[in-house]
């Protein structure tokens, strides 16, 4: 029983630290994206010559669409800070020219 125990304490010690180390989202790195996302689509509003450019992106900052799209989901669940930072990007975008 004793080794059970063990077994089933280190098992559950594995997939807790596993879990946590894949949740880690590089905040700096994904903000960084965003903006850079944010001028492509600014300068090029036809989304045949954008949506390459953004792929270029994704491979470039080492990302998928998908994972973009999940840490872009579990940073909005801080939906104020998340708010703040988005709109600050949004709006040093739309200054540039």
């Amino acid at each position: 029983m004793k080794k059970i125990f063990s077994l089933f304490t280190v098992v559950l010690f594995s997939v807790v630290l596993f879990s946590c180390s894949d949740s880690k989202i590089n905040e700096e790195k994904f903000y960084d994206l965003y903006k850079e996302i944010l001028l492509i689509r600014k300068e090029n509003e036809d989304t045949t010559v954008a949506n390459p450019l953004v792929g270029e992106l994704y491979k470039k900052f080492n990302y998928s669409q998908e994972k973009f799209k999940n840490d872009f989901l579990e940073l909005s669940k801080d939906s104020k800070t998340f708010i703040q930072k988005i709109d600050s990007i949004r709006n040093v975008v739309n200054q540039t020219q």
